[in-house]
């Protein structure tokens, strides 16, 4: 009896949940009928059109004007600086007198010289005239053929010491041109170490020249992302100026130099510094600003705009200096410029509004 009234309870409840569950469908169908329809995501974003460009990556450095060729001049003899023909900043000619020392003693040692060499020619003379009448006493038998021979030998003597003594003179009238300093090349007149009456002692510096040739050198540091090559174009004020000559084997205080050959003159002073560029690197091709980039683990993306929308297509960044990037390929439609949060997004809009450059 028990167990059919359990039943009966049972169908009873199932009966009501049954019609409970119907209503909640049937409001459940009502309030989706009457709920307003979703409103389109919009969105606003800038385009650009990418263009034809070139960039350049340049690294400054500091560079020092030296002068292309320069000499310090001095003496080969000790003597006093008897005359200074030229100033500092001179401008001279090859061959052009710049400085006389005190040629007295040299001179007064050639003219001793002389009256030696005077004697000597007058002393062979002599031993030749004896000479002479020994042959003509040795032929007749009046002279032994020893003291001939004493005579000859006589000779022989008188005519080497001459020759000493003129070979002696030729030494002295070739030192004169050590005490007469002169141009060995045409250039200019860099600094006077000495002045008239100063002592110029064998091999110290009286003065110095360089050419009026000039060329620059960089010290730097050798690094992997900024290698100092040949040839490579150097600027001052973004002009070209010259190009890297050769680079040196050897540091200097721990850095290495490159020389530049000027190819325009520079109206500065030898020994100035002056700041300088390098044109490292320069591609052309197609211009991009680096906030129309979208960086995915696939690769490098712009979002391309076809009129409604927006699709992503795949570029390959072939140069990036300051916020200025060269791709392949060139996108032949706007591109979206905004954040990379931004442009991930855009594909996902239905409608995409745009200002910029779309024509």
């Amino acid at each position: 009896m028990k167990k059919a009234i359990v039943t009966v309870i049972f169908v009873i409840a199932a009966v009501i949940l049954g019609i409970k569950g119907k209503g909640l469908l049937k409001t459940k169908e009502n309030e989706i009928k009457n709920e307003k329809p979703p409103i389109v995501a919009s969105i606003t974003v800038p385009v650009v059109k990418a263009k034809d460009g070139v960039l350049e990556k340049r690294v400054s450095y500091i560079a020092q004007i030296i002068a292309d060729k320069s000499i310090k001049l001095s003496t080969k003899l000790a003597g006093y600086i008897q005359k200074v023909y030229v100033s500092e900043s001179q401008k001279v000619k090859k061959g052009e007198l710049l400085v006389k020392i005190d040629s007295v003693e040299l001179k007064s040692s050639i003219k001793a010289l002389k009256s030696t060499l005077s004697a000597q020619k007058d002393d062979l003379k002599l031993a030749k005239s004896i000479y002479d009448r020994n042959i003509k006493l040795y032929e007749i038998g009046g002279l032994a053929k020893e003291k001939l021979d004493i005579s000859k030998v006589a000779v022989d003597s008188k005519k080497a010491l001459i020759e000493n003594s003129k070979q002696k003179i030729d030494q002295l009238r070739h030192q004169l041109s050590y005490l007469k300093i002169v141009a060995p090349f045409d250039g200019e007149i860099d600094t006077l170490f000495l002045h008239e009456g100063d002592l110029a002692a064998a091999g110290k510096p009286i003065l110095s020249m360089s050419n009026a040739k000039k060329r620059l050198v960089i010290s730097y540091a050798p690094s992997k992302k900024t290698k100092i090559e040949k040839n490579q174009k150097v600027l001052l004020d973004n002009k070209e100026i010259g190009y890297v000559n050769f680079i040196y084997t050897t540091s200097k205080n721990g850095l290495t130099s490159a020389e530049v050959k000027l190819t325009k003159n520079i109206d500065l002073p030898t020994g100035s510094n002056l700041g300088v560029e390098l044109l490292v690197k320069r591609v052309s091709g197609c211009v991009i600003n680096d906030n129309t980039i979208l960086h995915k683990k696939d690769g490098t993306f712009v979002m391309v705009y076809n009129g409604k929308t927006f699709s992503p297509l795949k570029v390959d960044v072939k140069m990036k200096e300051g916020n200025l990037l060269i791709v392949t390929p060139c996108p032949n439609a706007p591109i979206a410029q905004a954040s990379e949060a931004r442009l991930a997004e855009l594909p996902a809009y239905d409608k995409v509004s745009v200002i910029g450059d779309v024509k």
